[in-house]
């Protein structure tokens, strides 16, 4: 009985190594490592097409990549990316709340959707994100100053004003504050003009 066993025990050694020197038993999980191979090389060449600013081609190769679980929020994330860049709001909006919903306190995601909100004319729901972010961030300067356009572009000019006046005395060193003064100061120049036109035609 014992010799029997160690002939088949022998037997099944010799014809695992016979199959093994001709390559003729996969190894496990090959086939799955080569997809994933494939899927992260679409995303390579995607990223590639991305730098050379041929975002029709790296937007098929992103959607190709995202067939592939391990790697679909980053190649989703970067098609995301890749609509903006191209001003294709409605479709990076969609895309920027997908992935916000997935990360609701990414910080970077909410403050790229508040700018596609507003390109995409949802400023109120631009200003909505910048303010919380604001709240939540009160040493971002970034984020003020984005507020602060959006209400400019709005027409909201007082309250613009108002949170200007915040930016310089938070940030007196800030480097775009300059921008900001010339703009409020080309409006005041704006509304004492017609006084002082005014002015001449009654002294006539």
């Amino acid at each position: 009985m014992k010799s029997k066993k160690l002939f088949l025990a022998n037997a099944i050694l010799i014809l695992f190594i016979s199959c093994s020197s001709n390559k003729a038993l996969p190894i496990p999980g090959q086939s799955d490592i080569a997809i994933t191979n494939i899927y992260a090389e679409y995303l390579n060449i995607a990223d590639i097409y991305f730098d050379l600013e041929k975002y029709d081609k790296a937007t098929t190769y992103y959607k190709a990549a995202m067939s592939n679980q391990d790697i679909y929020w980053t190649a989703y994330y970067k098609l995301a990316k890749c609509y903006a860049v191209q001003s294709k709001w409605e479709e990076a909006e969609k895309s920027y709340e997908d992935i916000l919903k997935r990360d609701p306190e990414n910080n970077t995601i909410k403050s790229s959707i508040a700018y596609i909100y507003a390109m995409n004319g949802n400023t109120d729901k631009a200003l909505s994100v910048y303010e919380e972010l604001i709240q939540e961030n009160p040493d971002e300067v970034s984020y003020l100053e984005n507020y602060i356009s959006i209400l400019i572009t709005t027409e909201k000019t007082d309250e613009a004003k108002n949170y200007y006046n915040q930016l310089i005395e938070k940030f007196p060193e800030n480097k775009n504050n300059e921008n900001f003064t010339k703009y409020f100061d080309s409006i005041k120049t704006e509304e004492t003009e017609p006084e002082e036109k005014s002015d001449s035609v009654e002294e006539a």
